[in-house]
Parts: C-alpha cells; sequence; structure tokens
C-alpha cells in the first residue's frame, strides 16, 4: 500500500537510498565525506541533496536543469526521477523516467543485493508486491 502523505513517502524513498547506499557499489554514499545522499521536500518541491557533491539538486527533468549538483550517472539520475513522481503524486512510478528502475540489470550491484533493494521496497509500499 502506498503510504498517504508526501511526507511519509519521502521517509519510504530516503529509505530505500540508504538501502542502495549500504550495497554493492554503495551508489548515494560517499565515503570520503561519509555523506549519504537524500531527498527533501522545501517549499513544496522536491529535491535530491548528494552524497558527493553537497548540492541541493531540482529533481525534474528540464533543459534548464540539466542535472547540474548531481554526480551519478542517466540510470540513477532516472531512478531520483521514479522516486520524485512517487513522492508528489502518491502513485507506483518505478522505471518511467527509463532504465528499468529498481528492476535495472546494469547496476552492477549483486542478484541478491538488488534482490533486497527490491524486496525492502515492496515492503514500504513503493513496489507493488
Amino acid at each position: 500500500m502506498i503510504p498517504k502523505t508526501k511526507e511519509e513517502r519521502l521517509e519510504v524513498v530516503n529509505k530505500i537510498i540508504r538501502e542502495i547506499a549500504s550495497r554493492g557499489r554503495e551508489f548515494f554514499y560517499d565515503e570520503r565525506k561519509n555523506r549519504y545522499a537524500e531527498m527533501v521536500i522545501e517549499k513544496g518541491k522536491v529535491y535530491f541533496i548528494d552524497d558527493y557533491t553537497g548540492e541541493r539538486v531540482y529533481a525534474y527533468n528540464t533543459v534548464q536543469n540539466a542535472r547540474r549538483g548531481f554526480s551519478q550517472g542517466g540510470t540513477m539520475w532516472g531512478l531520483i526521477n521514479d522516486f520524485r513522481e512517487f513522492i508528489v503524486k502518491g502513485e507506483y512510478t518505478n522505471h518511467n523516467n527509463g532504465y528499468g528502475g529498481l528492476y535495472c540489470p546494469h547496476w552492477g550491484y549483486p542478484k541478491e543485493d538488488m534482490q533486497a533493494i527490491i524486496s525492502l521496497a515492496k515492503d514500504l509500499g513503493y513496489l507493488e508486491s
């Protein structure tokens, strides 16, 4: 079941980000700075706080935005936009923004790590069971 409020959905997404950061290649975690990425809501808009740059990234695909301050690649940018859409709309959004979302086979994570991430996402209501 999808959480009802934006704040609850934000909490779900940040838990998934932490799980991704604690496994495999540790996307969304910068060891040198001991910093995790996270998503925040400010004045009704959703932003991504980048783990490497520390910058607040406007989590919307726009020509003007062009992913400024985002240190990951296109696959993770698509996932971040899926997360933003989930937070804002309160609907299942995995892979709406390309690359397969959490089911993407191209992360270079071990299969068991991907299964753990997917399982958590289902338990939290981000993915359909």
